[in-house]
């Protein structure tokens, strides 16, 4: 008996889809009024079992598809991302040559050092240590440099040639400890004496006689005396302050350099040594 009470169900359904086939076939000729009845019957059954259906199917469906377009929306985005990166890069590299030759065009025309000839060069090194504040550059005997040149950018004096090789230089830098130069200042051409402190730190102007009234900003330039070692007028440096100690025998001025000092990248190196004696 319970046999029997399963087959039921599965009988009706059986008929109930037959008869839904036959509807749908004869859909399109003219029917008797009793035939759309029992086909508004059948769509009145089978509608609710279909749209269960497209409940169930849908979802599946628009997951399967969004995988595939989410996948390819995120090629797309990798490569969108990447000409963009790509386009940033070409954009910093044109800027970063755009300034490297205005500051080579800056170097190749400083006004202050007059008709004396010079060589652009570029930093490619620096080596601060406890016993030298010096850099390298990637100029040497073959381009005509010689120990005891002097080395300048557009800004002012960076420091003069200590060591050479056929296709480097090294320069000893004005901040250097071992470093001096000659300097007048004011309009009465006062002389002083220019001494290297440190990295990152003013140069200290010795052999000031007391009392001397310096301007803070006052510029300082090499003096050019005879026997000195670089040629008058380049810029060094402008005055932080200058006092006279109680009971000195000097003023105590420092100046700031006109140079970076600490962030060279061109210069320029004078054809220029001291006069023999």
């Amino acid at each position: 008996m319970t046999n029997s009470l399963f087959r039921r169900p599965r009988i009706t359904l059986i008929v109930v889809l037959l008869v839904s086939f036959t509807l749908l076939s004869v859909s399109y000729r003219r029917t008797p009024s009793f035939v759309v009845s029992a086909k508004g019957l059948v769509r009145d059954f089978v509608t609710p079992i279909r749209s269960a259906t497209t409940d169930v199917v849908n979802p599946i469906y628009n997951t399967i598809v969004g995988a595939f377009d989410y996948g390819r929306l995120r090629a797309q985005n990798q490569a969108l991302r990447s000409q963009i990166l790509s386009i940033e890069n070409q954009r910093v590299a044109n800027q970063g040559a755009y300034a490297s030759m205005t500051a080579l065009a800056q170097e190749l025309n400083i006004k202050y050092i007059g008709t004396v000839k010079s060589t652009p060069a570029m930093v490619i090194s620096i080596t601060p240590t406890n016993l030298q504040l010096s850099v390298e550059l990637d100029k040497g005997s073959s381009e005509g440099i010689q120990v005891g040149n002097p080395v300048v950018d557009s800004l002012g004096l960076v420091g003069r040639v200590i060591q050479v090789s056929s296709s480097t230089s090294t320069v000893l830098l004005a901040s250097d400890p071992n470093f001096s130069v000659g300097v007048r200042f004011g309009n009465a051409g006062q002389i002083g004496l220019a001494v290297g402190q440190g990295s990152n730190t003013s140069l200290a102007v010795q052999l000031v006689d007391p009392g001397t009234i310096l301007h803070k900003g006052e510029p300082m330039f090499t003096s050019g005396l005879q026997g000195e070692i670089f040629p008058g007028g380049i810029p060094v440096g402008r005055v932080t302050q200058a006092y006279t100690p109680a009971g000195g025998l000097e003023e105590h001025v420092d100046i700031a350099p006109m140079a970076p000092l600490d962030n060279l990248e061109y210069v320029a190196v004078l054809d220029w040594l001291p006069p023999s004696s």
